[in-house]
């Protein structure tokens, strides 16, 4: 998250500054030399350096466009970071958002997290946590105090999730101190659950929801990032002569154990983190991605730690996971360095039905994307891939293995914004707001980066945890992230229409959600390979419906469902630009739960 590897001087100077950036730039694997690049592709333009440009970067003319709708949308949640002179290190890291359809109108609707200041029970600006409903018109409306949800503590994570199997979203709050589960009741509001074993009582970062154990029920692993506390003594980083502090490195903060909870199905969890194998107190947990790395059909863990290696766990299947962060090369950099991860997604980028593992990171770093030829080994592919250049200079947060302009090919976003505000009073260099960039995969193992993807992404933003989907409805995916001491962003995804698929699984023997659900959609002469994620981009929570681009063809020739309980379903010749909801084949003797009022039924089951 901060400066690597070096301890800064408690009295720096500006000159020193400079010094100490130019040996961190000189010693890291990340500050490579431009000529040792791969050479890009012709038609591409170069911008002129600004507040919206990486200086020298090079952009690829792309069809994605997105629109800044935040003004129209009537949401008036504002985040509070808590920042202030003091920089106590907590406060750098901002919150995320949650996208679910807590109402079941089929809109989603949006849940942003917010921090505050230390300490925490002093006064203070924020405003809490905030619900606003979808109404379905490009606008929304706080339902915060209606729905009881209206946490006001500091809450860096939250994630969403239906931990009962009722057809209704809950909500899952990281929290510094006690984390909070919300249960939906179904009928628009929430309810605190009082010892529900999820607590954890650390400073929690992001969560994910799986269900590992195969008992059709959604488990959670917790990422948390350090011990910490107000009431001890700080170092002071900065420039002490002339009293300007600056966060300091997260070296100097001890990491933490995370959490894996297993939900016992009685609305309660139990902590099986040692259980399971993967007790491990070395990693800054920032963010956490569940899926199936390695195509065994069990759902796997990936976790972005700051400064310290990225976790692997591969999934057993008997309750245990296999810890193969050291072995598996994706803990690291080319180069063998951990790098200060914060968002993490996982997607088959290049078709040949593995997922690559992606990471974003800190400045003078440059965001990893790992890739497997066999599910276990990973080699980090980020300069061939061609966004070693353009990631250089940014701090990243959330982010996103999604397909933007619905070519069947997965796209990047990455949501950037830097820790210190004051960067030129302490002669550093670098700028706090920082632009949202956008890679566009061309499919044949590289990516673009976009050179105009609309005015908001012409200026810098401080943003942090972000969230995908499909707002609208209108079949591509929207953007929303949460800005630091700001209005959230509100992104609508404006690019040419291209053909879509949208699958609503609703799970019977497996989770509801259908998380860890594999699906093959089969083109003439392609397939495209998708799954159902649990957590993913930065303290934040996506659209739980799979929304699948497939391009410009005529038809999808089918669709196969692999569901977590590995049953299988089979959509014949699916019609496009729709949604399709379907029911897990349902074992004798049984039946799926209630469906949700109002859910849509504009589909096949």
């Amino acid at each position: 998250m901060h400066l690597r590897g070096v301890r800064p001087a408690f009295a720096m100077t500006p000159a020193l500054g400079a010094i100490s950036i130019f040996l961190i730039c000189a010693s890291s694997p990340g500050c490579q030399d431009p000529s040792r690049l791969p050479p890009r592709a012709a038609g591409r333009s170069e911008v002129p350096s600004g507040a919206g440009a990486t200086p020298g970067a090079e952009f690829a003319d792309s069809p994605i466009r997105f629109r800044d709708s935040t003004a129209g949308s009537g949401i008036a949640f504002r985040h509070t970071s808590g920042n202030s002179p003091e920089k106590h290190f907590p406060t750098s890291n901002g919150s995320g958002v949650a996208m679910l359809d807590y109402d079941g109108d089929g809109l989603l609707d949006l849940y942003f997290a917010s921090t505050r200041g230390f300490p925490l029970d002093a006064p203070g600006p924020s405003m809490g946590n905030r619900l606003y409903r979808n109404r379905g018109d490009g606008t929304f409306e706080d339902v915060t105090a209606r729905a009881g949800v209206g946490y006001n503590g500091f809450c860096p994570g939250v994630a969403a999730g239906d931990v009962n199997n009722d057809g209704f979203p809950d909500l899952y709050l990281c929290n510094y101190g006690a984390n909070v589960l919300y249960v939906n009741r179904g009928d628009g509001t929430f309810r605190a659950v009082e010892r529900s074993g999820a607590e954890c009582n650390a400073w929690s970062s992001s969560a994910a929801f799986l269900d590992y154990d195969g008992d059709g029920r959604l488990d959670l692993y917790v990422a948390c990032y350090g011990r910490w506390s107000y009431d001890e003594p700080h170092e002071y980083c900065g420039d002490r002569a002339r009293s300007i502090r600056m966060f300091c490195p997260p070296a100097m903060i001890p990491p933490d154990r995370h959490f894996l909870l297993r939900n016992r199905g009685d609305g309660t969890f139990e902590d099986a983190t040692e259980r399971a194998g993967i007790l491990r107190k070395d990693g800054r947990g920032l963010g956490v991605v569940a899926a199936d790395v390695n195509r065994d059909g069990r759902i796997d863990l990936y976790v972005a730690n700051d400064g310290c290696p990225h976790f692997l766990f591969l999934n057993r299947g008997d309750g245990t996971f296999e810890d193969v962060t050291a072995t598996s090369g994706a803990a690291s950099n080319a180069a063998g360095r951990y790098q200060g991860g914060m968002g993490v997604d996982v997607e088959d980028l290049d078709g040949d039905g593995l997922p690559e593992l992606f990471v974003t990171n800190y400045a003078n770093e440059y965001n990893t994307l790992h890739r497997t030829t066999d599910g276990h080994g990973y080699q980090d592919i980020s300069e061939a891939a061609g966004i070693v250049k353009d990631s250089m200079v940014e701090v990243g947060w959330g982010c996103s293995l999604s397909d933007l302009d619905n070519d069947g090919w997965p796209d990047m976003m990455v949501v950037n914004g830097h820790t210190d505000e004051n960067l030129a009073e302490l002669g550093r260099e670098g700028v706090y707001e920082q632009p949202t960039r956008i890679w566009r995969n061309r499919g044949d193992g590289r990516f673009d980066l976009v050179a105009d993807p609309g005015p908001f992404f012409r200026v810098g933003h401080v943003g942090r945890g972000a969230a995908f989907g499909d707002l609208d409805n209108d079949g591509d995916i929207d953007v929303v992230f949460s800005r630091m001491d700001n209005l959230p962003a509100v992104l609508l995804n404006e690019s040419p229409p291209r053909g879509w698929i949208r699958l609503e699984l609703v799970g019977t023997a497996s989770n509801r959600q259908a998380i860890g659900a594999a699906v093959e959609v089969v083109l003439d002469g392609r397939t495209l390979h998708r799954q159902v994620k649990g957590g993913g981009s930065y303290a934040s929570a996506n659209d739980p419906r799979l929304l699948i681009g497939v391009g410009p063809v005529e038809r999808i020739n089918r669709v196969e469902i692999r569901w977590p309980s590995g049953r299988r379903s089979t959509l014949e010749r699916p019609e496009l630009s729709r949604t399709h909801r379907i029911v897990e084949p349902v074992p004798p003797g049984s039946k799926p739960g209630p469906d949700p009022p109002g859910s849509p039924r504009d589909g096949r089951s």
